[in-house]
């Protein structure tokens, strides 16, 4: 099976989106291993590892074999990383990143924003308070968001670029 972690673009939305502990413990993965074991190779302390594992199973990116130590009672737990899941975890990311940059590019652009010295609001909260900031009671001005939008629309080229690379 190939392993989807090293592409460049693939870790890097890992990185990005959970963090760059979370991908050297999935990088550890690569065969079968306790927790223990990766917390030794990492240099890091086990608790943080576990943490680490717990994430990456919640978002199903690695599993477990758990087997109890009859002496101690302790249970032992064998992880291994889903290869399987990872490029869709990239591209489901992005995917979700991209529409949540288009609603707010959406908004953006079809509305006024206004501004005081401690908030941006749109053109209806503004008016809502007679364009008289409730925090810091500066009046509300119209503001350019031409750069807020342009900035907008270079992530979304970012992310789509990713997309289409993963």
């Amino acid at each position: 099976m190939v392993s989807h972690i090293k592409s460049t673009v693939i870790r890097d939305v890992l990185a990005e989106s959970l963090s760059e502990a979370h991908v050297n413990v999935l990088e550890r993965l690569a065969e079968p291993k306790y927790d223990e074991d990766v917390a030794t190779e990492l240099k890091i302390k086990a608790t943080v590892v576990r943490t680490i594992l717990n994430d990456l199973h919640q978002n199903s990116l690695v599993e477990y074999q758990r087997t109890k130590n009859k002496k101690t009672g302790w249970y032992t737990y064998l992880w291994v990383r889903r290869e399987e899941k990872i490029k869709d975890y990239a591209q489901t990311y992005l995917k979700t990143q991209l529409i949540d940059l288009s609603t707010r590019l959406d908004d953006e652009t079809k509305s006024l924003t206004f501004q005081c010295g401690c908030m941006r609001v749109p053109y209806e909260a503004a008016m809502e308070s007679n364009f008289q900031c409730p925090t810091c009671s500066k009046e509300f001005t119209e503001c350019d968001n031409s750069e807020v939008i342009d900035d907008i629309v270079s992530e979304v080229s970012r992310l789509n670029s990713l997309l289409e690379q993963t």
